[in-house]
């Protein structure tokens, strides 16, 4: 069998890095999107009261990405597979809970929220961390908190419509002003806390723990 060279001259070869920096820019975003900017302001932000946290590097796999299509319409992204960070915040010795980043596509670009999580797998707060919509403002930020707080992953998945890809007529109810990106909200939501729950499953049973035998609870 005989092998042909291809022969490119300057043109094309400038041409031909250039596609396959584009092919890989997709990758290379998330990558480096699935993480917090600012560690210390965004945790200070989420838990004002933390005095110290760590982080604890997990891989994210295809295994874990099956699983979650298995609970939910849709599932990661093969971008999404990969090392991801949990942050855990205390106070002193007392967990207050954790912090991971996610980045989401939409029709504005990336967007990158951090989410706040109950040592219970409840959701505590969320935070812009990069959005060019002029839709991630205050106003919903404060509205999508208010409805999640408290929130676990099966009182949350009731606000999608059943193929994923719209609010269901709950969300549209509890929602008075709806906005295209309360769904990506509220997804993001369901694969933070399923993707916490399966990565971290030893980390959270030991904060669970902690939380049980400690002084006066």
């Amino acid at each position: 069998m005989k092998l042909t060279t291809l022969v490119l001259n300057p043109w094309q070869r400038i041409i031909y890095v250039a596609v396959l920096l584009v092919a890989l820019l997709p990758s290379v975003a998330l990558a480096a999107y699935c993480s917090l900017r600012d560690p210390i302001l965004a945790i200070r932000s989420l838990y004002p009261d933390v005095t110290q946290h760590r982080s604890i590097v997990r891989p994210v796999d295809q295994k874990i990405r099956e699983q979650i299509s298995q609970r939910l319409p849709f599932t990661l992204h093969f971008n999404e597979i990969g090392k991801h960070t949990l942050y855990l915040a205390s106070k002193g010795a007392e967990p207050l809970g954790f912090v991971q980043a996610r980045s989401e596509l939409s029709e504005w670009g990336m967007i990158e929220l951090a989410w706040a999580i109950n040592p219970d797998l409840t959701v505590e707060g969320l935070d812009f961390q990069r959005c060019r919509s002029n839709e991630c403002s205050e106003k919903l930020k404060s509205t999508m908190q208010s409805l999640l707080k408290g929130r676990s992953f099966y009182e949350i998945l009731p606000l999608i419509s059943e193929d994923g890809f719209s609010l269901s007529v709950e969300a549209k109810t509890l929602l008075p002003e709806q906005h295209s990106i309360s769904l990506t909200i509220l997804r993001s939501a369901l694969k933070t806390l399923a993707v916490t729950e399966l990565a971290w499953a030893d980390v959270i049973v030991e904060i669970a723990l902690l939380s049980e035998n400690r002084p006066g609870e």
